[in-house]
């Protein structure tokens, strides 16, 4: 973001600001509460001198706007210097902060996304060992119809044996 040029100073240099943001309206909060920070560090007697001027509200005829114009005068008077620090103090307050709330949110992100990697992870395992369970199911659901037809084959077995036992004691009386 480039601060435009005022009518008073037409050799300010472009401040250049760079930043990123989770959404657009935040990155661009911080890029302006950074060039106006910067701004008022290399220019404190012109924001002095013209605060309202160099920053003016986007509506004249805001009420509560024309009141804080009106009234600001006694901040400028033997204590501009004072009242540009404390500006300045509070912009970098603010910036501060706005940092702050850009890595929480980054961080924030972040671990959303880890979190989400793992659960997707997870999801995929219980999938696989469902897979596993529904085959070992298959498999012993086999071997009981395995074992039923043995158990048939047995009985039939015992059958047959017992019919050749019945015909071997017949045969030899």
């Amino acid at each position: 973001m480039t601060i435009p040029q005022h009518p008073f100073r037409a050799h300010w240099q472009p401040i250049e600001v760079e930043a990123y943001g989770y959404r657009f309206t935040d990155t661009i909060e911080v890029v302006a509460l950074e060039a106006i920070t910067t701004f008022c560090k290399q220019h404190p007697n012109e924001v002095a001198e013209y605060p309202i001027g160099l920053f003016p509200a986007a509506d004249y005829h805001d009420l509560e706007w024309s009141f804080r114009v009106e009234h600001c005068a006694h901040l400028l008077g033997d204590s501009a210097g004072d009242t540009m620090r404390m500006m300045v103090r509070f912009m970098n307050a603010q910036l501060r902060h706005q940092e702050l709330q850009h890595r929480g949110i980054i961080h924030l992100a972040s671990e959303a996304q880890v979190t989400h990697s793992k659960l997707d992870r997870q999801i995929i395992q219980v999938e696989e060992l469902q897979v596993a369970v529904t085959a070992r199911d298959e498999v012993i659901a086999q071997r009981v119809e395995t074992k039923g037809h043995q158990e048939d084959q047995i009985v039939e077995s015992d059958a047959i044996i017992s019919q050749r036992n019945i015909v071997i004691e017949f045969l030899q009386e």
